[in-house]
């Protein structure tokens, strides 16, 4: 926010600064004359009573009258020299000063005239110019005064600036959270906006495209989930087939090629399968939660697949002290299922499983081993559906490139993240990282 505030600050006082010495130029060049004739009738008074005061005097009197009018005047009255004039009035106004005509310099506020031409109204005067300024300028009180005022003004620009920017930036504040619910799979999430926001234009194309995703998902999971299911019977009908084939035919030359479709149509009942828990998955909205003790899960999930592990080298360090949050154990259990089998597919020998508490208060699960590990350029892309490595992880080891997307899609739900990076054993490390409530 603060960077979006210095931002418009400095913007809007350099655009004013700009604008001012912009005007005041072309003020300057366009209304020059009109601006010094209004000067020298605003100055009448003055040049008045310098004509009448003065003028009827010379010697020691018109410094003395002089000497008055610089203790009671308004203005200030000061005698310099006829160079140093000439030096602060414009060239086309030289020949004016030199005729004792009263030259004004509307820039500065001041007013010029020449004593005399003939040094008679005391020695050295026609070198001697009368200079009359504005005393607010000099006066320390009216300066004091003056700096208060661009104070106020300065401050008060602080204070605009501030509250433009706070508005502004809730209202980019909550698009960008919107758009962070709708990319983490909440779907339903919509940008809200006052019609007057100037963020109002942007909320509506957010949410236009949001309908439109939304739309183009809802219609793909439908497909996928109807399509898995229809999948079913003619697998159903296959199998059955092939068992009365197999009943039939007593050529045992054809026993291998009966096992390779056998195989093959498993193959297929455990991709439907899967194709069936992501789609149910991604359709669910509201968890049914309850108090889960990720440890005790994490024993029950190596439990049941015991027949994958026991030719591993397992170490696990979990504390059921500190592994208890709010979730659904069994959509749990389940990403924490695809990631164990993971672990045994590609480990060498070895497998390591710890609980720690994270600063979320919720709890942090890794999953090690000591396999091949995965790329550090596809470790986003292994959570993607059907995504398989270039190497070891590929269709000879088994697997559909299904399991780490609905473990990621289990996390998700649950408002968790799920990431791999480098394990010390070698291989791949995943983590789960879970709040204390969903």
């Amino acid at each position: 926010m603060w960077r979006i505030y210095l931002r418009i600050f400095i913007l809007i006082t350099a655009v004013t600064f700009s604008l001012t010495q912009v005007l005041s130029y072309l003020t300057n060049q366009f209304y020059a004359e009109q601006i010094e004739q209004f000067s020298i009738k605003d100055a009448n008074a003055q040049i008045f009573l310098v004509e009448q005061y003065l003028d009827n005097s010379v010697g020691q009197l018109w410094l003395s009258r002089f000497k008055n009018l610089q203790k009671k005047s308004n203005h200030s009255y000061e005698l310099i020299p006829l160079e140093r004039a000439k030096a602060l009035i414009s060239p086309r106004n030289l020949q004016r000063l030199l005729d004792r005509k009263v030259v004004v310099d509307f820039r500065s506020e001041a007013y010029f005239r020449r004593v005399d031409t003939d040094n008679s109204t005391f020695s050295g005067s026609s070198n001697q110019v009368i200079y009359v300024t504005d005393k607010e300028d000099r006066d320390p009180i009216i300066t004091k005064i003056k700096r208060f005022q661009y104070s106020i003004i300065f401050l008060l620009l602080l204070l605009i600036c501030g509250i433009w920017a706070h508005l502004h930036w809730r209202e980019l504040q909550s698009l960008s959270k919107t758009a962070n619910e709708f990319g983490s799979g909440l779907l339903s999430s919509r940008a809200k906006a006052r019609k007057s926001a100037i963020v109002y234009p942007l909320a509506q194309c957010m949410n236009l495209m949001a309908d439109r995703t939304q739309r183009l998902i809802d219609s793909q999971r439908e497909l996928l989930h109807s399509v898995s299911h229809e999948l079913r019977t003619p697998i159903a009908r296959l199998e059955f087939g092939l068992e009365l084939l197999k009943n039939d035919a007593n050529n045992k030359q054809l026993e291998p090629r009966f096992t390779s479709m056998e195989n093959d149509l498993h193959e297929l009942n455990d991709l439907v399968s899967e194709l069936l828990s992501l789609a149910k998955i991604e359709q669910q909205q509201a968890l049914p939660m309850q108090s889960v003790n990720t440890a005790e899960a994490l024993h029950q999930v190596i439990n049941s697949l015991s027949h994958l592990l026991q030719e591993k080298e397992m170490s696990h360090s979990l504390h059921s002290e500190t592994s208890t949050i709010s979730g659904d154990p069994k959509l749990l259990m389940r990403a924490l299922s695809n990631l164990l089998r993971n672990a045994a597919k590609y480990a060498n020998q070895k497998i390591r499983i710890s609980t720690l508490s994270n600063a979320s208060g919720g709890v942090d699960i890794r999953i090690e081993d000591d396999g091949p590990g995965v790329p550090a350029n596809e470790r986003e892309h292994i959570f993607e559906p059907f995504y398989r490595l270039d190497r070891s992880r590929d269709r000879a080891s088994g697997g559909f490139g299904l399991g780490l997307a609905i473990a990621k899609k289990a996390v998700t739900l649950h408002k968790g993240r799920i990431w791999v990076d480098q394990s010390d054993l070698g291989g791949a490390r995943f983590t789960i990282s879970l709040s204390s409530s969903a």
